[in-house]
């Protein structure tokens, strides 16, 4: 692209300075070049018309630089948290290409990121491709296939389908809203780790495939940011002697699920972004998440405190950012932990792995 507007841009000169070397060859030649007899003009004869000069040929508008496409590593460990997430370790590769290559608050940050992403959580893990779309500054699409596997040992983890007795309960509103030893299988008040044999199975090593959408609205006024994020889940997964109607317990969203259901959440956030030197971010803000699970009709409300910060230097060449997240919170509404106190803290890096020349 440099060479074709190198290209045209003499291409453009050259048309310029054609008329200029045309008024200089009407102009007559001396003879033999020879100087004449005195260096001033005759007096009683006109002095030839001097050629047009040429105007300057103005600069083309330089082009907008066009952004790299980059292999970036993002790792994360959870070494504290409590019930929804516990701990956890988790990696993301992903290779993000521009989407538009035009300036703009409204383009700057478009872009089409491809990968696979895994996440253990001691009691699970989920493994599996993504894509990420950002048309527009203030729209993104994420769409998430996995494959869940629940791992039994040695965290009393495990797929844990109900009991009839279970589902018995659960359809009569016995279970739900705070009931910890109604509906969780380990007993929490001894600490013992007791299985609720009269309402789930014995644990078993299984799992299933999973699909998550979530469309996002983002925005920014000044340093105040806000976000509002949709999740479509669906989960079909299966388990020896049970039919899809059949309901486990789901470690990923904490519920209870149908072997194969599907669940809607919407999750609202305001953050203020606070002025530190980049690369650092800091942002503190409120959330608060509503999830509804189609199958079995539970519900869970939260309300949460966030902070998100990312250190103001590079490390490694420039190629190692690290940041962390602190969520602290409750559960107004939710099947086991009703008004619990919960909380999180993540600490991550991102890695540029490799970036493409400009």
């Amino acid at each position: 692209m440099r060479t074709l507007l190198r290209g045209l841009t003499a291409l453009l000169l050259l048309s310029l300075s054609l008329p200029v070397r045309a008024g200089d060859a009407d102009e007559p030649r001396r003879k033999d070049d020879a100087p004449e007899a005195s260096d001033k003009p005759a007096l009683d004869k006109p002095a030839p018309d001097k050629p047009a000069e040429a105007k300057p040929a103005e600069a083309p508008v330089p082009p907008d630089e066009r952004r790299p496409r980059s292999l970036d590593l993002g790792v994360f460990y959870v070494p504290w948290g409590m019930h929804y997430t516990r701990s956890a370790i988790g990696a993301t590769l992903g290779y993000k290409i521009p989407l538009v290559q035009k300036k703009g608050v409204l383009w700057d940050s478009t872009n089409v990121t491809v990968g696979v992403r895994d996440v253990y959580g001691f009691v699970n893990n989920t493994v599996g491709p993504f894509i990420d779309i950002t048309p527009i500054a203030f729209f993104r699409l994420q769409v998430q296939g996995a494959f869940d596997y629940f791992i039994k040992e040695p965290f009393n983890g495990g797929m844990r389908v109900m009991t009839p007795l279970g589902r018995e309960r659960l359809a009569a509103e016995q279970i739900r809203r705070g009931r910890l030893t109604a509906v969780d299988w380990v007993n929490q008040e001894d600490g013992e780790g007791m299985d609720n044999p009269a309402h789930f199975r014995p644990a078993i090593n299984h799992g299933g495939f999973r699909l998550r959408v979530l469309p996002t609205l983002q925005g920014k006024v000044g340093p105040i940011a806000f976000q509002y994020n949709f999740t479509g889940d669906w989960n079909y997964y299966t388990a020896p002697g049970a039919s899809a109607d059949d309901v486990y317990h789901d470690n990923f969203t904490f519920t209870l699920r149908k072997l194969q259901d599907f669940s809607h959440a919407h999750e609202v956030l305001v953050a203020y972004t606070a002025p530190v030197p980049k690369p650092g971010e800091l942002m503190l803000g409120l959330g608060g998440r509503y999830q509804r699970v189609l199958g079995t009709g539970l519900e869970q409300l939260t309300l949460h405190a966030v902070a998100f910060g990312r250190w103001p230097k590079k490390f490694l060449s420039d190629r190692m950012s690290p940041f962390a997240i602190a969520q602290l919170g409750t559960n107004l509404i939710d099947p086991m932990w009703q008004y619990a106190f919960s909380w999180i803290l993540v600490v991550g890096a991102d890695f540029n792995l490799h970036k493409s020349k400009t």
